[in-house]
């Protein structure tokens, strides 16, 4: 008995031992000798790296935190493999062929299902079969009468009025599809039919185009009963009218909250009304329901684009030289199917727009304009279009405010133009924009290029060289019970955040600029105002591949703000970053912030200070770059710096590096004691290079924080000559940068460079 009792226990203790290695590695990214290795210099043991929920605890403001940032906060170790299987599992989706190299439909859905999952209210339609099962049965019984029937569902005239033929016998009548909800604004006078084309047009439109568009239409009376028990009546149980409420939110959202004075640098504060409104409807809404007829919409949208471009048989379908017009007004917008040849679609609202070729002109398709029509669909297979909005306060190209607008464009070279909620936008609703192809450029204000503020904002671009522009809260931006995803799978393409005009820097001076775009997230911070703060939202900037260069200043490329978390993830190309302060993998306050470029020759350039690879109070800051010959031009706090209990890491897994910067940088904590329990909490900065041959320069300038921005411009091959080399750091070298002390143990900065 002894004796088992004793092999028992040196099992136990064999277990124990597996289990504690198995803790301190099993979630250790590649390389993760080298995080270990650097880690024991300063006391420290992996499972060590963590933010303690109990100590974040003592600070509050977290209302509506995602899981997701409960995740890495509790495990930094799982970022860099999240971020990546992320980014391969969207492009994936994404994938325009299958491995056999057949043609297949971008799936959408998934994609539209993955924001939503952010938001911890993600809904899997269609996972144990089509969820259009039915209404494709439906197509097939009705033959041609199809789309005559389910617009006789929405009118409630005879399906006769529209294919000119009675059915025999007659379908049942669907029940009405509009919700208890007066409209916005008089409507306009209605004819005595709501045909605007003759019923002899409907025999002249292809089967495929009257399919398609059945098969949209059949789905919409499902979609708004989720959106009615979802959030209609939610509205009305709060006494509140919709259309006001619509207004107010529109309002607030793109005004955004905690703007900053152009001048004073003094932030504007949200009227308490409204910031009450908010509130209240994030609480009393049912998202589940709100994104399942989101998600309904967008595998439906996507169904008949399929439809148009392939036959039964797999064959693509020809479109050019195949003219037809038919157009008819619905309660919920107008119904437009168009041919070739030239088109421009304005005016009224429309419900549902097929083109199947032409350079076409849009400015009333894909966006919601007003409480009474919560569903606008528009479909393009071909032609270099113009899309662009009615009036500069209008959502367009994409937009679902308080409901689902959803564009997809198949092909050609294509122009977007908005001003605020367009090309991706969501608030209280999803607004998703997918281009399949062309050379496009893109072009806003703000809230804009994937932009979800209590809602989901997306867009896709799965080929081409294109360009994007816009000024604020865009490319991929998630504000407070948002999620966004700027996706463009591959091409040579441009992210350009605002830097001509337009100036708000505040606090960074009345020359700079507050972007939060490029995979940036942001919450309500009111610890100082009204105390009531909102945890931010999801945004995430995902490039799959080419040469690309991203522009910005303040809060850009991989930023977050207040208990959000954003992510930049570039899957490979010689891509160049420029951007000025709290960007390049940079998160104040109580969030997490990634960038992880995973191949190519990259170039980081940062203008201020507090950048690539920073994080400040209780924050996680993670960059990564995977491999290339890369050239690092930091300043001030870069370089895996940290600041007040953040984690921040600077990570290059390999290739001949260049690294410049001055002060704080290169793996290290700058100590700012307060005489809280702070002082004695983790703050912990880590510089890792995996490899390569690598060197290390003094940035020109002053080193205090009031000369952040001494030296301006790039630095050049040439110019290194004249600098000062670092000799602390260096190919086979460890270094630790700031030691505790007595008044802050739990400060700790290292550094490591593997030859």
């Amino acid at each position: 008995m002894r004796t088992k009792h004793i092999t028992l226990i040196v099992l136990a203790c064999a277990l124990l031992l597996i289990g504690g290695a198995a803790k301190s590695t099993a979630y250790l990214p590649a390389q993760g000798d080298l995080f270990e290795k650097a880690l024991a210099q300063v006391n420290f043991a992996p499972e060590d790296v963590r933010i303690s929920p109990n100590d974040l605890g003592l600070w509050g403001g977290n209302k509506y935190q995602l899981k997701l940032l409960n995740l890495f906060q509790d495990n930094p170790w799982k970022i860099s493999a999240y971020s990546r299987s992320l980014g391969n599992g969207i492009l994936k989706n994404l994938a325009t062929v299958t491995a056999e190299g057949k043609p297949q439909a971008p799936n959408l859905g998934a994609i539209v299902t993955s924001a939503h999952q952010k938001l911890d209210c993600g809904v899997r339609l269609g996972l144990t079969g089509d969820a259009l099962a039915a209404d494709k049965a439906r197509i097939e019984e009705l033959g041609d009468n199809a789309l005559a029937v389910a617009l006789s569902e929405l009118t409630h005239d005879p399906p006769e009025t529209y294919s000119g033929v009675p059915l025999k016998p007659a379908p049942t009548p669907a029940p009405a599809v509009t919700e208890a909800v007066p409209p916005a604004k008089p409507a306009p006078a209605k004819p005595d039919s709501d045909r605007l084309t003759s019923a002899q047009m409907y025999a002249e439109i292809p089967p495929e185009v009257r399919d398609a568009a059945a098969l949209v239409l059949f789905a919409v009376p499902r979609a708004l009963r989720y959106r009615d028990l979802g959030l209609t009546q939610p509205i009305l149980a709060l006494g509140l009218d919709p259309q006001q409420v619509y207004d107010r939110v529109y309002d607030f959202t793109i005004s955004t909250f905690e703007e900053e004075d152009n001048t004073t640098g003094n932030e504007v504060i949200d009227d308490t009304a409204d910031m009450l409104l908010l509130e209240s409807l994030m609480d009393n809404v049912d998202w589940n329901l709100i994104n399942t007829g989101a998600a309904l919409m967008t595998v439906v949208s996507q169904d008949a684009e399929q439809m148009l471009a392939y036959d039964k048989d797999g064959k693509a379908l020809d479109w050019s030289d195949k003219p037809f017009d038919f157009a008819v007004r619905t309660p919920l917008g107008i119904v437009s199917l168009h041919g070739s040849g030239q088109a421009g679609y304005e005016g009224e609202q429309h419900l549902l727009a097929l083109d199947t070729d032409g350079d076409d002109s849009y400015s009333s398709v894909a966006a919601i304009f007003d409480y009474a029509h919560p569903v606008s669909i528009c479909i393009d297979m071909n032609g270099d279009d113009k899309y662009q909005m009615a009036r500069t306060d209008q959502p367009s190209s994409g937009a679902g405010i308080f409901g689902y607008g959803i564009l997809i464009d198949a092909a050609g070279a294509d122009s977007y133009r908005g001003a605020y909620a367009a090309q991706g936008c969501g608030i209280f609703g999803t607004g998703l924009l997918a281009d399949y192809g062309g050379n496009d450029d893109y072009y806003a204000y703000g809230n804009s290029q994937a932009s979800g503020s209590f809602g989901t904002g997306l867009l896709i671009d799965v080929a081409g060289d294109d360009r994007y522009e816009v000024y604020k809260y865009s490319q991929g931006f998630g504000g407070t019970r948002g999620s966004a995803m700027l996706i463009d799978c591959a091409g040579n393409d441009v992210y350009y955040a605002n830097m001509k005009d337009h100036f708000n820097g505040g606090l960074y001076g009345p020359t700079h600029h507050v972007h939060f775009c490029q995979g940036s997230a942001f919450g309500r911070r009111a610890d100082f105002t009204d105390g009531h703060s909102w945890a931010g939202g999801f945004a995430l900037l995902l490039d799959g591949g080419g040469d690309d260069s991203y522009e910005g200043d303040c809060y850009v490329q991989g930023n977050s703000y207040w208990y959000a978390v954003g992510m930049l993830i570039d899957k490979g190309g010689n891509d160049v970053y420029r951007a000025g302060q709290y960007s390049q993998a940079s998160a104040p306050h109580f969030a997490c912030g990634i960038l992880q470029d995973e191949a190519g020759d990259d170039r980081y350039v940062i203008g201020i200070r507090q950048s690539m690879g920073h994080g400040r109070d209780w924050s996680l800051a993670w960059f990564e770059d995977a491999g290339g010959n890369d050239w690092y031009q930091g300043a001030r706090t870069t370089l895996g710096v940290s600041h007040v209990n953040a984690l921040s890491f600077l990570w290059d897994r390999g290739g001949d590096d260049t690294y410049i910067a001055k002060g704080p940088s290169f793996g290290e904590s700058e100590i700012e004691v307060s005489g809280s329990p702070r002082d004695w909490l983790m703050t912990l900065g880590m510089f890792v290079d995996g490899g390569g041959k690598d060197r290390y320069y003094l940035l020109p300038g002053d080193e205090s924080y009031e000369g952040s921005n001494t030296f301006t411009g790039d630095v050049t091959e040439e110019m290194l000559s004249t600098m000062t080399p670092l000799d602390f750091a260096g190919d086979g070298k460890m270094w630790v940068k700031t030691a505790p002390t007595a008044e802050s143990p739990g400060w700790a900065g290292v550094g490591i460079d593997a030859e």
